[in-house]
């Protein structure tokens, strides 16, 4: 059997949880048959912009990643999902509550906290959900600029059950062409759900 090349995690995102989890974690990697691929960066800071996120299916195997690699990442969850039943598991695992009716605070909040810590990776869904849209939110270009943060794409691919990070983008400063380029970059993924992929018209070739 072809061993699977482990992915580098740097020291600063290293999340050192229990071993039994980051076993438990690697088997179910193995059992499912999803993994990693690409490169993290040694530096203080990064937002990981995930796409395409079609399912809750992709928080699951997202975990398992987290998990199975032992990496500490902090990621966007909406609010309603802090119900008391899952509120601290959800903390411990490093949600972070979105109230979408006051998103302009959230994303300063994030902006700051990430400013004045090291070893901050943030991973966002630029859809903000699993339907099909068009317009995908820009508040992850606005954290990465105040906190000085990396933007690392990093694409779902159900077909080949791959998580791939891909090359650091360098954003323009256009929210509008800054985000038509990353759609390109992740157009030939493909979600658990494909007729929620953005149409070769939704590109605004």
């Amino acid at each position: 059997m072809k061993k699977e090349k482990q992915i580098f995690v740097p020291k600063i995102y290293r999340a050192n949880r229990l071993f039994i989890l980051h076993l438990i974690g690697k088997f179910l990697l193995y059992l499912t048959g999803w993994k990693i691929e690409g490169t993290l960066p040694n530096v203080k800071r990064i937002v990981v912009v995930s796409a395409p996120h079609t399912s809750n299916w992709d928080f699951i195997f997202g975990m398992m990643i987290l998990f199975g690699i032992d990496i500490n990442a902090k990621y966007l969850i909406k609010k309603s999902a802090f119900v008391p039943i899952f509120r601290t598991i959800l903390n411990r695992l490093g949600g972070i509550p979105v109230d979408r009716n006051n998103p302009e605070l959230l994303v300063q909040t994030i902006a700051d906290y990430s400013k004045n810590n090291e070893g901050v990776l943030i991973v966002v869904t630029p859809e903000g959900t699993r339907k099909k849209v068009t317009k995908w939110k820009t508040g992850f270009l606005r954290i990465a600029k105040i906190s000085n943060s990396i933007i690392i794409p990093m694409g779902l691919d159900y077909p080949t059950k791959t998580f791939r990070l891909e090359k650091a983008f360098n954003p323009t400063g256009n929210n509008e062409k800054d985000i038509l380029a990353l759609k390109y970059i992740f157009k030939d993924y493909r979600g658990r759900h494909p007729s929620r992929h953005l149409a070769p018209g939704d590109l605004n070739i």
